[in-house]
């Protein structure tokens, strides 16, 4: 897929109200605060995809709405994408008619690197369950509602939890039947993720790498809940399922959360990301748009050359950060405008 166009309105510090990028690797270059970053998110959103913050972090100060719009070109055709943000939500149109978040997975849409990726494996185990729930989701409309019904569920539940835990039985029966298929979801999935992800890592670092999902109910969902009863009366709270379970990365056998160097676990995070890329390449049959922001950050020489090496064999690929990779054609962000050679 490439982008063939990108226009947008009031999104954050951005000031440019068309940018063209050319086919094949492209660098955005500009110093802090100048909108690379704005100009990657703002391009992500517009293909479907998540960032953090709220919507109206995203708007720019003293305007009540952003606009964005994004022509790609993919193997089926020509698409346009036009998003509404607001304070009340987003509206999306798909070549001019009112569509779903979920239309937008009907195409390759995009993948974004960011720095902040190394807390997917240094951080709270929350921040990893939501990257493979995110993932698993974009590929399975059944995941992404067996999701919703988990998580009504389990508010339901923890309110009766909070008022004595009276009645829960039919709350434990929706947990667990909702709960359990969640987790073999994320198995199956996972066997399929795992060797794109060590496939990848290989070319960035050596050593082995694994994925686990540590499970807080491994003998049944249903059980898990009668055993903790008690605890979860005192606390108010629920504590076993799949809002609890942890996707643990392995480095050498052990969990990188736990001992990884900063640098393993970029290259860690790194290949996180270019698996998924992979993964969703072979899922539409073309690649995505691939967009790397503050390209060369904490990666050692070989681990720059890999990744450059990738990028260049995309239809197209956008890097951002204060300096360009050799040879590689740049447009420059300074003050939200993007200036590029030859308009």
């Amino acid at each position: 897929m490439r982008l063939l166009a990108f226009r947008q309105r009031h999104f954050r510090n951005l000031a440019f109200s068309l940018f063209r990028p050319p086919p094949g690797l492209l660098a955005l270059v500009g110093g802090n605060a100048q909108g690379k970053t704005g100009l990657l998110l703002a391009i992500h959103l517009a293909l479907g995809g998540e960032v953090r913050g709220t919507l109206e972090d995203l708007i720019r100060f003293g305007e009540k709405e952003a606009w964005l719009q994004a022509e790609v070109e993919t193997e089926l055709g020509v698409f346009r994408v036009e998003q509404r943000i607001g304070l009340e939500g987003r509206e999306i149109r798909l070549n001019e008619r009112p569509v779903g978040l979920r239309a937008l997975y009907e195409l390759p849409g995009s993948v974004l690197i960011l720095p902040e990726d190394v807390e997917v494996v240094l951080g709270p185990k929350e921040e990893r369950r939501g990257f493979l729930d995110h993932l698993l989701a974009r590929f399975s409309r059944r995941y992404a509602a067996l999701l919703s019904a988990y998580e009504k569920a389990l508010r339901q539940r923890n309110a009766l939890l909070k008022t004595g835990g009276n009645s829960l039985s039919v709350w434990d029966q929706e947990l667990a039947r909702y709960g359990e298929e969640i987790t073999l979801l994320r198995r199956r999935f996972l066997k399929r993720f795992l060797p794109l992800f060590q496939s990848v890592h290989q070319t960035l670092a050596p050593g082995e790498v694994g994925l686990r999902l540590e499970e807080t109910a491994p003998e049944g969902l249903l059980q898990a809940l009668a055993a903790r009863r008690e605890e979860e009366r005192l606390r108010g709270q629920t504590l076993v399922g799949p809002h609890r379970d942890d996707l643990v990365f392995l480095l050498g056998g052990r969990p990188a959360h736990r001992f990884a160097s900063r640098g393993e676990a970029k290259a860690l995070a790194l290949a996180l990301r270019l698996a998924e890329h992979r993964l969703l390449s072979e899922h539409h049959g073309e690649p995505p748009l691939l967009l790397v922001d503050e390209w060369s950050e904490e990666l050692d020489e070989a681990r720059r050359a890999a990744l450059l090496a990738y990028a260049k064999s995309l239809p197209q690929a956008i890097l951002a950060g204060l300096l360009a990779p050799e040879g590689v054609p740049v447009c420059w962000v300074q003050e939200g405008v993007v200036l590029c050679p030859g308009g």
